[in-house]
């Protein structure tokens, strides 16, 4: 066998040998990743879900410790804009004029209606605990869950902007109506969604299913222009009083996004 031919033999095994160790190199490559979804638990589930905790800044144009009293006295502020909702912080009865997430706000306004309307008032801070919901959850019920959570803050920052909106004549009734249309369709799908997800809760999820329904009545019945104080009673399982036929569409949107601030604090403090 001439030289030429040996050498090019001696090639030909050492390319067949590369082949092979490459082949080889592929198949174990496979066979570890094979191996390590079999061993690594899956990270489709998770444990908990959790809704970070929050603070709030009611404008209290009135407290008493007489509930009575304090209702009789909302549907005077109602009259002027303000929400009268009755918030109960430790032995008093506050009536609330609004909400606002940030102190700056609640001072500006506090001040706004002091200089103009002659009304003292208080800010009253309200703080909303971080709520986690226990289980063994799957991607799909975790992304449901999380968006429940979040529903109420989110509904009352809807209903915030658009009352802001048609106090500083941004918005008419009917450009108010129409967003608040859309803030509730918003909260409606997540209800469904939710409903979809856990058609027969329990323990927790039991808890936050009944106060999305609670918090959709709510919302429904400010979409129906309700002044049914059955219907808010009902929802709330409390008794107060909403009125009346002078109340301003302002006046409705906070009483009605600081009911389901309510609900959702009764939940997370059950």
């Amino acid at each position: 066998m001439s030289k030429f031919t040996i050498k090019n033999l001696l090639k030909s095994k050492k390319n067949v040998f590369l082949i092979a160790l490459a082949l080889f190199l592929v198949c174990a490559s496979l066979i570890a990743n094979c191996l390590s979804l079999m061993i690594v638990p899956s990270s489709s589930t998770s444990e908990s879900v959790s809704y970070n905790s929050f603070s709030l800044y009611m404008l209290s144009l009135a407290k008493s410790q007489v509930e009575s009293e304090a209702n009789s006295l909302a549907g005077d502020y109602q009259k002027i804009g303000a929400g009268g909702y009755i918030w109960k912080i430790d032995n008093y009865y506050h009536v609330i004029s609004s909400v606002y997430a940030n102190k700056n706000d609640a001072t500006l306004v506090q001040n706004s209606v002091k200089a103009n309307q002659g009304l003292d008032s208080e800010i009253v801070e309200v703080n909303f605990k971080s709520f986690s919901l226990n289980g063994n959850f799957s991607a799909d019920e975790k992304k449901v869950l999380t968006k429940s959570l979040a529903s109420f803050y989110d509904f009352y920052l809807a209903l915030y902007d658009i009352a802001i909106s048609l106090d500083t004549l941004v918005y008419n009734e009917i450009s108010a109506k129409l967003a608040l249309n859309t803030a509730h369709s918003n909260l409606s799908n997540t209800v469904r969604d939710f409903k979809t997800v856990f058609p027969s809760p329990s323990g927790e999820i039991e808890l936050l299913s009944l106060s999305l329904d609670k918090a959709l009545s709510v919302s429904q019945s400010l979409c129906d222009e309700s002044t049914s104080t059955q219907t808010l009673a009902t929802a709330l399982s409390q008794t107060q009083t909403f009125s009346s036929t002078s109340q301003t569409l302002s006046s409705m949107l906070k009483y009605h996004y600081t009911t389901v601030l309510d609900i959702y604090y009764q939940m997370i403090n059950g």
